[in-house]
């Protein structure tokens, strides 16, 4: 099976609708620049981003009333009660989320959308 190399004139993506794909989705988070979206399933965080494969990272949660992090072996979501900005869209979200793995920590927002 071979693969198409992507265009490098392709059009942005557009950012990731936060509102929950099943009710197996305990939470959803997305970033700009670059864009990228992490939903939690069970004990399995998702992290996808346009130019890379969806990785999958085994979770746990912990919750100490002001934060809630999911906690994987190379691999944590922050989320902070706070209102976030996507920075693109005008959209409000209810949380500040942090995602760290290998590749470094990508910022962006989460949960409910607050500007409906």
């Amino acid at each position: 099976m071979s693969s198409t190399p992507r265009e490098s004139a392709s059009p942005a993506p557009t950012p990731v609708d936060t509102t929950p794909l099943s009710n197996e989705t305990r939470y959803r988070a997305l970033g700009t620049e670059p864009f990228w979206a992490v939903t939690v399933k069970g004990s399995t965080a998702t992290l996808e981003r346009p130019d890379k494969s969806p990785a999958h990272y085994p979770i746990t949660r912990a919750d100490d009333g002001r934060t809630v992090r999911y906690i994987g072996d190379g691999f944590s979501i922050i989320v902070t009660e706070g209102p976030c900005s996507d920075g693109m869209s005008d959209a409000h979200w209810a949380d500040r989320v942090a995602v760290s793995f290998g590749e470094g920590t990508l910022k962006g927002c989460g949960g409910v959308r607050e500007d409906f």
